[in-house]
């Protein structure tokens, strides 16, 4: 008898090793070639169900690519005015960079007169020592680091062509599937050997619903945080920055910190100390209120433990590089799911067969 309930346990545990070696090998080499057309699928599922709630008499193909490309047009005005806000403040600090300069002088020579009063050290040899660093620093950065950057564009380009055109080829692909997707579908539905596939990708639906839910609550509770924190500072524009924070936030590989760091640098080379040591401590805040909120607000709705879905996403950056962040808990979810339906389709049939 315990031999037999080895060999079940063993075939058990050798069919999880298949399955996550398959899922791995999938995300691995066929994602890249799939995903645009997966995603095209689900984009063409949500807006043939949206159509049918909607009282407007129109062809449903029509209907639906009306409304994909009105979101393609809201996300490219939303990205549009966060980049025009970015590139004016770009521009604002290029226009003041010679009162940071010197303010930094300022404070560099404050400093040095206080260590020579305060310890006796030659505050001149410092200062001088400090502007020399400076110098090679930005010496360092023209011949070496910019070179380095601009011989890199050529990949930042392709990987920029390379995003357009993936949107070109799932936008495309949406208004094909969306002219035969309930006929497909009713045939995929009828088919039992659909049946566990279809199990696992309204799982993974699940999990993308809930991912964004999620997402649009961190970045409202981040958004107001920063915004009535930068905004009780003084901070000029604080509630458009703190705004701004929460979209940036949204973006994992970006974060807040591109938008509250150099905020505090600012602050502490303008000499506002205080409000320098609050934005520091805000982004702290916000970084703990993603790692708490994120695993949280997913782990449980989807089923999974939080901690799975903090590791799902630690493994995927691991496996994966930056795309991981989504492909490590869609992984999960399709791991745990897979599994699940295999042994429990494997022991209702034991239950039917004795």
């Amino acid at each position: 008898m315990e031999k037999t309930d080895l060999t079940k346990n063993q075939k058990k545990y050798g069919l999880l090793v298949v399955v996550i070696a398959g899922v791995y090998l999938f995300m691995r080499f066929l994602s890249p070639i799939l995903s645009p057309f997966i995603l095209a699928f689900l984009l063409a599922g949500y807006l043939s169900r949206l159509t049918k709630k909607l009282p407007f008499r129109m062809k449903k193909p029509i209907l639906a690519g009306i409304l994909l490309l009105f979101l393609v047009a809201l996300c490219l005005i939303i990205a549009g005015l966060i980049g025009n806000f970015a590139v004016q403040k770009c521009k604002e600090i290029a226009d003041r960079f010679p009162f940071y300069e010197d303010t930094v002088c300022g404070l560099l020579g404050n400093c040095c007169d206080f260590m020579e009063s305060s310890f006796g050290i030659d505050g001149e040899s410092v200062e001088n020592y400090v502007l020399e660093q400076v110098n090679v620093f930005a010496e360092n950065l023209e011949v070496k680091i910019l070179p380095a950057v601009m011989n890199k564009s050529v990949t930042y380009i392709k990987n920029m062509a390379g995003a357009v055109g993936f949107l070109v080829v799932v936008i495309i692909a949406v208004f094909l599937i969306l002219k035969d997707y309930d006929e497909v579908f009713s045939r995929i539905k009828e088919n039992e050997d659909f049946r566990g596939s279809l199990e696992i990708l309204r799982k993974i639906i699940i999990y993308f619903k809930t991912y964004i839910k999620a997402q649009i609550v961190i970045l409202l509770v981040i958004g107001l945080i920063c915004a009535t924190v930068l905004g009780i500072v003084g901070i000029e524009g604080g509630i458009v920055y703190g705004i701004v924070t929460g979209f940036m936030d949204t973006l994992p590989f970006i974060g807040t910190g591109i938008m509250l760091i150099p905020l505090a640098v600012f602050q502490l080379v303008a000499g506002n100390y205080w409000n320098a040591v609050i934005i520091a401590g805000l982004y702290t805040v916000c970084a703990l209120i993603r790692e708490f909120l994120e695993p949280k607000l997913i782990g449980d709705k989807v089923g999974i433990w939080p901690v799975g879905i903090l590791f799902s996403v630690f493994a995927g950056m691991k496996l994966f590089g930056i795309v991981g962040i989504i492909k490590g808990p869609v992984s999960l979810v399709i791991i745990c799911e897979t599994c699940r339906y295999l042994f429990t389709e494997k022991e209702e049939n034991d239950k039917e067969d004795s």
